[in-house]
């Protein structure tokens, strides 16, 4: 909205003061071994804020007004990791939380045998705790969370936007990815990520890339930016 100075420090004033603001937490592995622990920190949020979901995102940059009774939270999940299914989805559920999986599509391509080896030429970690493949979700994974949860892009291979400078790179890592999920869930992703977090930048192949594929959102490592109406 034209009159909705976000920036403005009378404005981020008032939103705190109020309750009306967004708290983004990031989680990658969630290990069985952890699960408690994931258990007690979201439990621990709830407490606090109210999860939020891509309508009320759209609600609040269309009024210009917070109607959640509490400040917000995003639970974050990052990679495609198997224990975000096997552990995070069904403590999310067990919450009464919607999560919002953000997965490398072409990670859920790449068969158990291959996968350590991926994992060390694309910057993905993998736990000492869990030494055997497989470490990704697959689709049908995916599909499954994704009648439940927030399903949002994250590249292809795990790319910075930095790495993104061929047309090639552009379709192999911003396109394909947002046409698979799309088919994958029947709606456009709602968010962007790249690793480490860089917003979208106009008049870059990356970033120009992002904004016209028609996701609303992009998000870095602590906001959610509003880039597409």
């Amino acid at each position: 909205m034209a009159d909705l100075d976000v920036l403005g420090a009378p404005f981020q004033r008032a939103a705190f003061g109020s309750g009306a603001f967004l708290r983004v937490v990031n989680w990658h592995n969630t290990p069985d071994a952890r699960r408690g622990d994931l258990r007690a920190q979201l439990s621990g949020y709830l407490d606090h804020y109210h999860p939020v979901q891509p309508d009320d995102l759209d609600r609040f940059f269309e009024t210009g007004r917070w109607l959640l009774d509490r400040p917000g939270f995003i639970p974050a999940f990052y990679d495609g990791y198997r224990n975000n299914v096997t552990v995070a989805a069904p403590v999310c559920e067990e919450l009464g939380i919607s999560a919002w999986f953000f997965p490398p599509t072409g990670l859920l391509d790449v068969p158990p045998e291959d996968q350590r080896a991926y994992a060390t030429a694309h910057d993905v970690t993998l736990l000492p705790e869990e030494p055997h493949a497989p470490w990704w979700m697959t689709w049908d994974d995916l599909a499954q969370i994704g009648r439940r949860h927030v399903v949002a892009a994250h590249t292809a291979t795990h790319a910075a936007a930095r790495d993104i400078t061929t047309p090639e790179d552009v379709e192999r890592e911003i396109r394909q990815p947002v046409r698979q999920l799309t088919q994958l869930t029947g709606r456009v992703p709602p968010a962007f990520a790249f690793l480490y977090g860089t917003p979208p930048m106009r008049g870059t192949l990356a970033g120009d890339a992002v904004l016209a594929c028609g996701v609303r959102y992009a998000t870095t490592n602590t906001a959610y930016l509003r880039i597409a109406d």
